[in-house]
């Protein structure tokens, strides 16, 4: 929408000079711009709360000449169904609990190429439990939608339970991916099964990643997609302020953790990288530096630009903690 036009000269004294009709247009484009501003306050519950907005799967382990169960698990804190995939190994190391991130998105992590990667794991001996968590994919929904990883370890732990009784011999670690990636780590600081954890792209606090995520899956300006988040925090109650990831590590005592990060990921800044392995005494990091264009840039897209040194970082690091040099193939 462009602005009324007026004389060059005549914006210094607008108020001698401007026409009936230029006020009349300036007045109709403040009520436009107000508007805007109403409808997308309006509907901010509906972009934060995915529950009635699932991506479908479209693809299987199957595609990737894998062999796997579909299967079901509940939660600790909630009577809900959730759903995943079981791609045992041969001779597992370890069993490895897969988890999506947020926006749209589900257990195939498709924007990742989720499904590539977990035949990599699974040709290294990692056993993978694909999960969508609550209010994603096929798994059940809850009245309060996300929570960006509040709510959400509860789902890393049933996964967890669902491991204990399927693959009771096996140990247990977490790979996660932008939400994912903090929800697994709040889950390691919860629950002490896990023995390892890989954090792609995680973030250190939802509210501060909010605007770059809103501009990137909308396209909505930045001065837009501020008022448009506040919105939806504060008038909606959609709880961004509950994805502190870093509130909820401090202080808390992980196992290893290899956290992954792009110099250039325009959703979620290589600082929030830093700033979490400020807050773990465990944690490598590995700092890519990629270029890729499009709105979401190089955010989880670490396999996908170098799938070779991708599953070498995440598989030595693995190694490390679940083999001794004698058992490696």
């Amino acid at each position: 929408m462009r602005l009324p036009h007026l004389p060059r000269d005549c914006w210094p004294a607008w108020r001698e000079c401007a026409t009936p009709a230029a006020v009349r247009r300036l007045f109709r484009f403040g009520v436009a711009i107000v508007a805007l501003l109403a409808i997308l306050i309006a509907v901010a519950p509906l972009f934060f709360r995915p529950t009635g907005n699932r991506l479908a799967i479209t693809e299987d382990p199957s595609k990737y000449g894998l062999a796997y169960d579909s299967v079901t698990f509940r939660p600790p804190d909630r009577p809900i169904t959730l759903r995943g995939w079981w791609i045992p190994a041969e001779q597992a190391h370890a069993a490895l609990v897969f988890v999506h991130g947020g926006g749209d998105d589900n257990r195939s992590l498709p924007y990742g190429s989720g499904l590539a990667l977990v035949r990599d794991l699974v040709a290294h001996r990692y056993a993978v439990l694909m999960i969508d968590l609550r209010n994603f994919g096929e798994s059940d929904g809850t009245p309060e939608g996300i929570t960006f990883g509040d709510l959400e370890v509860n789902d890393v732990v049933g996964a967890l339970d669902f491991l204990a009784a399927r693959a009771p011999d096996l140990p247990a670690a977490a790979i996660g991916f932008s939400m994912g990636g903090g929800t697994v780590l709040r889950a390691a600081a919860h629950d002490p099964r896990l023995r390892a954890v890989v954090a792609d792209s995680a973030y250190a606090d939802a509210m501060e990643v909010a605007v770059a995520f809103t501009h990137a899956a909308t396209g909505l300006p930045t001065l837009v997609a501020a008022p448009f988040v506040w919105s939806a925090q504060h008038l909606h109650g959609v709880p961004l302020g509950r994805g502190a990831t870093i509130a909820a590590l401090r202080g808390a005592t992980l196992p290893p953790v290899l956290l992954i990060h792009d110099r250039h990921d325009p959703i979620a800044p290589v600082g929030d990288c830093a700033r979490l392995a400020a807050v773990i005494p465990t944690a490598t990091t590995w700092i890519t530096d990629f270029q890729q264009a499009g709105p979401f840039g190089t955010h989880i897209q670490a396999y996908r630009l170098g799938p070779a040194a991708y599953v070498e970082r995440v598989t030595t690091f693995l190694d490390g903690v679940f083999t001794t040099t004698a058992e490696l193939p």
